[in-house]
């Protein structure tokens, strides 16, 4: 008998939002087709581990981590997904697994117990319908599953752009889906892959879109000069299209040389009436940014600055905790003694920011 563990599954806390682990659909797939086996999801709460030939532990996101105790100690316990592996797909040793269809039936059971629970399965229960695909499996292109025509198809790839991706989107628009939704935020390293992504109509807009482009300052005039009315067409108040800040690197002088960048990069965006926002992207496991409290706030204030228009300097101290003004200030300090100038950028608003011009701190 094969146990599942669907880390984010077991996590969430909206019974409204589902969405199974495709790795845990592939292998429940393969185990009951290919080793005539018996598999079942499991919970956190499973007592008797001993008693599955092998647990296989998987989670995309990795929030809320650690992982509980008995998990751990036990030798039959097999970790993977991106959470595990810096974000980065790792192929199964056998890749027949990689190649098998992603089918939820395994989440049968789930739907059953949360109905016993009372929950409302009709708002969750659509993920037997669904469809769900990753492109790739390391430098291999995977086949398009069947897709039901007029239910959703959902993407897990964390690198959207890559190969022929262009082509892969065409086959599955060919299976008529009746929307495209990348489970994780698509990361444009360059604005003519933005532009691309824009041009396809069924990948939704309600999906995270992130410009994490390495623009030179002195180059960004040019930069708006050349997309600016692209810019301005695409992207409103609300948008989801994001800077990014946090991620991971390896010393703490290089969350504040891009906490900085990025800073300037948005106000950039502002000063052309262009609504911007940023998003927060936790480190991998192992990495620790100096500047995550301040960080998250400015996510906050990116989310409401357009409304009510002001400083962050005005937000940091507008009806907050005394605990978290004090890390914002600890963090604030530590960021203007290696960079002093970056005090301007706690004193400007959105307006103010429309009438300035380029922004280059």
């Amino acid at each position: 008998m094969i146990g599942l563990v669907d880390w984010d599954l077991q996590q969430s806390t909206n019974a409204k939002i589902l969405i199974p682990n495709i790795e845990i659909m592939k292998l429940a797939t393969y185990y009951k087709i290919e080793e005539n086996t018996f598999c079942r999801l499991i919970s956190l709460d499973e007592t008797d581990l001993s008693s599955y030939e092998k647990i296989f532990f998987f989670s995309e996101t990795g929030k809320n981590i650690p992982i509980p105790e008995k998990f751990l100690r036990a030798d039959n316990v097999i970790y993977g997904g991106t959470a595990f592996t810096r974000n980065k797909y790792v192929p199964f040793d056998n890749e027949i697994i990689d190649f098998t269809i992603a089918r939820p039936t395994i989440y049968k059971d789930f739907l059953k117990q949360k109905y016993q629970d009372g929950v409302n399965v009709k708002t969750i229960a659509h993920v037997l319908d669904d469809s769900y695909y990753r492109m790739y499996a390391g430098d291999k292109q995977l086949p398009v599953p069947p897709i039901i025509t007029n239910k959703r198809c959902f993407i897990y790839d964390r690198i959207f752009f890559y190969n022929n991706w262009k082509e892969i989107i065409r086959e599955i628009l060919d299976r008529k889906p009746s929307r495209i939704i990348p489970i994780h935020p698509i990361i444009c390293h360059k604005i003519s892959d933005f532009f691309s992504l824009r041009q396809e109509p069924k990948i939704s807009r309600n999906s995270d879109v992130v410009l994490e482009i390495n623009i030179p300052l002195k180059d960004v005039n040019y930069m708006f000069k050349k997309y600016k009315q692209l810019f301005l067409a695409d992207i409103n108040k609300t948008s989801k299209v994001y800077l990014s800040l946090g991620g991971s690197f390896y010393s703490s002088f290089q969350y504040f040389k891009d906490f900085i960048y990025k800073m300037n990069l948005l106000y950039s965006f502002w000063s052309y009436n262009i609504p911007i926002k940023i998003m927060y992207i936790d480190p991998e496991l192992g990495y620790t940014d100096p500047l995550s409290t301040l960080s998250n706030f400015v996510v906050q204030w990116t989310n409401n600055t357009t409304k009510d228009n002001k400083t962050l300097q005005e937000r940091m101290h507008s009806r907050i905790s005394k605990e978290l003004e004090q890390k914002l200030r600890e963090e604030k300090e530590l960021l203007l003694k290696f960079y002093p100038n970056a005090m301007e950028l706690f004193r400007h608003n959105y307006s103010e920011l429309q009438e300035r011009g380029i922004w280059v701190l």
